[in-house]
């Protein structure tokens, strides 16, 4: 299995669903004081373009980023504990057991996709227990969904954390799963495939050259592709 990520530009509202479901889904929650994604600001991004050059009235694209799960990872190379490592599958991780912070995988990333964790209150608070229940569906009235398997809950803030495809979700079966994002997008801009599945749609977009690499130029490659970008 080689699970795929493609973003259909085109499609994306910038609604910010997966901003919400990546930060309820990893432990955190949203609040009145605290209502934007504090904590994983690089983890799902995005950006919005406006192109003038086709005619007088603006042309608005909506660009999400993600960590890209490089084939060739730059950000692997220079750990100097091992903590970032690569999966079977192919998804890149970061043990926060081995991490020490250096951050030298936050500058060798050509994508700015990594980034350390901002300290929390309820980090050290007795809310920490409200925030597991609330990412689970079960508190503040109820969230955007439930995810079907428990999270790891890390709360070292020294850590350096990405986007993980949600891969604690993968049961270990050889079955795909469904990152939290993809899961929550009202209009299906988000797909995530196997590229190993020949009757993948998701992957047949890529296989047939529809989507593409965001920067094919910096030789990385990867396992996020963008249509209509």
């Amino acid at each position: 299995m080689r699970p795929v990520f493609v973003i259909d530009v085109g499609k994306c509202v910038g609604c910010r669903a997966c901003v919400a479901a990546c930060v309820i889904e990893h432990g955190q929650v949203f609040t009145a004081a605290r209502p934007k994604s504090v904590g994983r600001p690089q983890t799902v991004k995005l950006r919005t373009w406006v192109d003038w050059r086709e005619s007088d009235m603006p042309a608005r694209k909506f660009i999400s980023s993600l960590c890209y799960h490089c084939e060739n990872t730059p950000c692997q190379r220079v750990c100097p504990t091992g903590a970032t490592y690569k999966t079977e599958e192919g998804v890149v991780l970061v043990d926060k057991e081995l991490c020490i912070g250096c951050g030298y995988c936050i500058v060798a990333c050509p994508y700015g996709s990594r980034y350390r964790p901002e300290p929390h209150e309820w980090r050290e608070a007795e809310e920490a227990p409200l925030v597991k229940e609330a990412a689970a569906g079960e508190a503040y009235g109820g969230v955007m969904f439930k995810p079907p398997v428990p999270n790891k809950w890390a709360f070292r803030v020294d850590a350096v954390d990405k986007c993980t495809f949600c891969y604690h979700r993968y049961a270990g079966d050889g079955k795909l799963w469904t990152p939290a994002c993809v899961e929550v997008c009202p209009t299906k801009s988000r797909m995530f495939g196997d590229l190993d599945d020949p009757s993948d749609p998701v992957a047949e977009l890529v296989r047939s050259g529809k989507a593409k690499l965001a920067r094919p130029d910096l030789g990385t490659g990867g396992r996020v592709y963008y249509v209509g970008l």
